[in-house]
């Protein structure tokens, strides 16, 4: 190597040093800074979807203890109907007909219910009524976000509270 050094002329020797300076300069930028920044803009978006999902969880709770609260002073069914043909008929006339995918008896004084695909807005109106209106409360529920805007997944326990 050192013969090949001393064999080029002083010229190619400044050439080769100020290359090999000028590539210390650009390898630690391209090869370290630029893909570290690019990893921090990629992660800085998803901080920021994520606080996105947080808040509307955080409401979406909110809104889940307004409704899950006591039905106090509420009429139950009186016509004999059961309660799942209640909640079934009542999904049904609030548009989540469609997305009401299972339905079954929990006890005598709750129902199970799962609802896909279905717009978040109208089931939590849907979840009101009936506890205005049949004084079925909810006991449990477990909602998860779909990558529709609006649109949910749902489990959950209506029960019919004590009197």
């Amino acid at each position: 190597m050192k013969q090949w050094w001393s064999g080029l002329q002083a010229s190619e020797r400044r050439i080769l040093i100020l290359g090999a300076i000028a590539l210390g300069l650009i390898l630690p930028y391209f090869g370290v800074w630029l893909p570290i920044q690019d990893d921090v803009a990629v992660l800085k978006k998803q901080v920021q979807e994520q606080q996105t999902i947080k808040r509307w969880m955080t409401q979406s709770a909110a809104e889940v203890k307004r409704l899950s609260r006591g039905a106090a002073g509420a009429v139950r069914p009186r016509d004999g109907r059961s309660l799942l043909a209640v909640v079934d008929q009542t999904a049904k006339r609030s548009g989540l007909g469609v997305g009401l995918k299972r339905l079954e008896p929990d006890g005598q004084v709750a129902v199970k219910v799962w609802l896909e695909q279905v717009s978040f807005d109208d089931m939590m109106r849907w979840l009101a009524r009936l506890e205005q209106k049949n004084g079925l409360a909810v006991a449990t529920i477990t909602i998860d976000r779909q990558d529709v805007a609006g649109r949910v997944d749902a489990r959950m326990t209506l029960e019919m509270p004590e009197a």
